[in-house]
């Protein structure tokens, strides 16, 4: 444990032995670090506010308890703590059904990713919903993951330029359409969830994996609420985002005369049932469309 009082600020400094980068907290008065302190690599936990520090005693011991006790890696106790504590304070909830597919289709990219790629370029390729990056950033192109439960290849476009590709790489829309499974078909999210973790195993890749999903949305007190058995309704498919694909960008209303400063948000839904993509798919797209989880 540290104070400095000209700071100021009180926290806890923990020795790395391994690389490692400091996870983004989400929060304005507590946050991660890495330090270098005589030549050694430090990883910090430092609360900010000083009218919380007497309260922020105890959130340290339990990040230390679970380094020391319980064998975790600093960012993995970090979030592990924090989201015990959210927990206290908030209501129960869980997450929209529209964001639990929408996660679920994201893994099932992932998995593929991390069955040709491995698993280091695979779980650093993956955004985890980070503002403005698309879902996945591969060597050679992006990919954007769209999800339905619906009987159509139908999908909602957040933005105008959520399908905007950025300059240089071209971008890939992967489709997949859900449906519901049986008591023993198919998986939950927390069960893809869990797959995904026990193959990536311990180390950095799944402290990288677990704040990827902690930026996505998911918490670990979500496990016993999403029951939902998912699986395929018809082959997941890739499509080039170029040519004739449906989409709004900024490019296009500005070419028609609208000033675009005045649209504040625009929210809209594409139909891809029968669209035929005349580009060849790359094989890690293909990949990735083809996954449904380990056996």
């Amino acid at each position: 444990m540290f104070i400095e009082p000209r700071v100021p600020e009180v926290g806890l400094r923990i020795e790395m032995s391994t690389d490692g980068d400091a996870p983004d907290t989400g929060l304005r008065n507590i946050f991660a670090r890495i330090a270098l302190r005589e030549g050694k690599r430090f990883f910090e936990v430092v609360v900010t506010a000083p009218e919380l520090f007497r309260d922020a005693y105890p959130v340290l011991c339990s990040i230390a308890d679970r380094v020391q006790l319980g064998g975790m890696s600093p960012a993995r106790a970090l979030h592990a703590t924090l989201d015990r504590m959210s927990s206290l304070l908030r209501a129960p909830e869980s997450l929209s059904r529209e964001r639990e597919v929408g996660l679920f289709g994201e893994l099932l990219v992932l998995g593929g990713l991390i069955d040709r790629l491995g698993t280091a370029k695979a779980v650093e390729a993956w955004r985890g919903s980070q503002s403005e990056e698309h879902d996945f950033a591969l060597p050679d192109l992006d990919v954007e993951v769209k999800t339905t439960t619906s009987e159509s290849r139908t999908h909602w476009v957040e933005s105008l330029t959520q399908l905007v590709p950025k300059v240089g790489r071209p971008l890939w829309l992967v489709s997949h359409q859900l449906t519901t499974a049986g008591a023993v078909a198919g998986n939950s999210l927390p069960g893809l969830v869990e797959a995904i973790s026990t193959r990536i195993g311990p180390g950095r890749y799944h402290d990288v994996f677990e704040n990827a999903l902690s930026c996505a949305g998911w918490r670990d007190d979500y496990r016993e609420r999403l029951t939902t058995r998912w699986t395929l309704r018809s082959a997941s498919r890739g499509y080039h985002v170029a040519g004739a694909f449906p989409r709004l960008t900024p490019d296009d209303l500005r070419d028609k005369g609208v000033v675009i400063d005045r649209v504040t948000a625009i929210r809209y839904r594409i139909d891809l049932d029968g669209f035929v993509d005349p580009y060849e798919t790359p094989e890690i797209i293909r990949i990735a469309c083809a996954f449904e989880g380990w056996t």
